[in-house]
């Protein structure tokens, strides 16, 4: 079962990966700018941002195998719609229906919570998470050969066979699941709240690299989201079965996971994003570039990403030993050594390396062990949405971290060019450091307690006639 779903997961961050590297290319065939092909990558977020909880508690409500095999052949159907597109618009569109598939991993994470033991939980939910950079790495490579030989239909041509596989995968491979008995009703002003909610918030900070923070428009959508979160928290609490119940932020170990998903979501899974390919493909000319092609950045990150998966198998057992809060607590320590050694070996490429690698490593051990602090605390039948919904607090938080990274990066530049220097690069590392150093403080405060898996029976008081009965 734990095969199947990272197989699944590695046919679907795969597919919608490969589409990130194509821009360049819309941008020479559609004769469009970098603005409008950029679409092409915010459906995709908006769409995950807003459905990645709702899948989840759909996922809870109706079955989660067979709400991931749907999800999973949607994507395929955004793929081929992006095969047949005859403008940049259909492209987009192919693209927001991809977006679909960022509910998989929420689902993935309960169905490993519902169908194996306790003890596994944590090492099994670190495997699948610790699997997302690889392949997100291997699609960009991928990308880049098929566009090379291809071009961009038969980027999408592959794309559609691997979200066919995926879904085959799991409708094969994965057993039944009957979801929730009796089957409450869905929160459909919840769903359709949580929408403009993220994508509000998501779409503002996605917008102000480009147009500035001040622009009237990022502030204005940036607004509404706020309005649309605020409301759709005050409906959560009042509504029975709602997408996420939100009276879980009461509980500490929630609400500090939250804030902690929030810090370190901008700083070492942000901030590093951006910086990272920019760093590595400037020319060595400039203040802090290495020089490297495209080609050659990228299978260095995709080096980097396989080394960190084994720091993602090594958070789950840790997270399985001690609980998940000492994971982040280690990420957290290497979001700060990893910047500090970049910064001193800025004009160097193996320290460069030595920096970034320790850098990914605390990514991966904060992917899986965010997830497996969410799973500690609600009970199974949230698991889905809960863990939706960190992702949807995740996917926003980086795309912050990306804005804010630009900015710094762009603060500080050599003359004449628009190359950062090093006290730009100073800047953003210490961004990474500063935002770890919050994640840390808030992980302190964290409960290490395990909550009892509701799979588990009580112990009957035997002194209850009831009980006995």
């Amino acid at each position: 079962m734990l095969l199947t779903l990272i197989a699944v997961e590695v046919f679907a961050v795969t597919e919608t990966a490969m589409a990130i590297a194509a821009i360049p290319t819309f941008m020479r065939v559609f004769e469009a700018d970098a603005a409008a092909v950029g679409w092409t990558t915010t459906a995709y977020l908006l769409v995950g941002a807003g459905f990645a909880a709702t899948s989840g508690r759909l996922g809870d409500i109706f079955g989660r195998r067979n709400v991931l095999v749907f999800l999973l052949g949607a994507a395929a159907c955004g793929s081929l719609i992006s095969v047949l597109a005859t403008d940049l618009w259909m492209v987009v569109l192919g693209r927001g229906i991809q977006g679909l598939a960022a509910g998989a991993l929420p689902i993935s994470f309960a169905l490993v919570r519902e169908l194996l033991p306790e003890r596994r939980v944590p090492l099994a939910i670190a495997l699948l998470g610790g699997i997302v950079p690889i392949c997100a790495g291997a699609g960009g490579l991928l990308a880049g050969v098929l566009l090379d030989n291809g071009g961009w239909r038969l980027l999408f041509s592959v794309a559609t066979v691997l979200g066919i596989a995926a879904a085959l995968t799991g409708l094969a491979g994965l057993p039944r699941t009957p979801g929730l008995r009796p089957r409450p009703p869905v929160d459909m002003v919840g769903a359709a709240l949580l929408l403009p909610a993220s994508g509000g918030v998501l779409f503002g900070v996605t917008q102000a690299g480009e147009w500035g923070w001040t622009d009237m428009w990022v502030l204005a959508s940036i607004a509404a989201g706020i309005v649309a979160l605020a409301a759709w928290f005050g409906w959560e609490r009042r509504v029975r079965e709602p997408i996420v119940d939100v009276r879980q932020f009461r509980n500490r170990k929630v609400l500090l996971t939250t804030l902690g998903t929030l810090a370190v979501g901008m700083g070492g899974q942000g901030a590093a994003t951006i910086m990272a390919p920019i760093v590595l493909q400037l020319p060595d000319s400039a203040p802090v570039g290495m020089g490297l092609s495209p080609t050659a950045a990228g299978a260095v990150m995709l080096c980097i990403a396989v080394i960190s998966y084994g720091g993602a198998a090594l958070s789950g057992r840790i997270a399985q030993v001690a609980g998940a809060r000492w994971s982040l607590m280690i990420a957290c320590a290497l979001y700060i050594v990893g910047p500090v050694i970049w910064i001193l070996q800025a004009q160097s490429l193996v320290g460069t390396l030595i920096g970034l690698g320790l850098t990914n490593i605390g990514s991966a051990f904060a992917f899986t062990a965010l997830p497996n602090l969410i799973v500690e605390v609600v009970p199974p039948e949230q698991t889905g949405a809960a863990t939706g919904m960190n992702r949807v607090t995740l996917n926003v938080s980086i795309a912050t971290g990306l804005a804010i990274a630009s900015v710094i990066l762009a603060s500080s530049t050599a003359p004449g060019t628009p190359f950062p220097t090093e006290a730009a690069l100073t800047g953003g590392c210490l961004f990474i450091i500063g935002s770890a150093v919050v994640t840390l403080i808030l992980t302190a405060f964290i409960g290490g307690a395990r909550q009892a898996d509701a799979r588990q029976a009580p112990t009957p008081d035997l002194g209850s006639k009831q009980a006995m009965a």
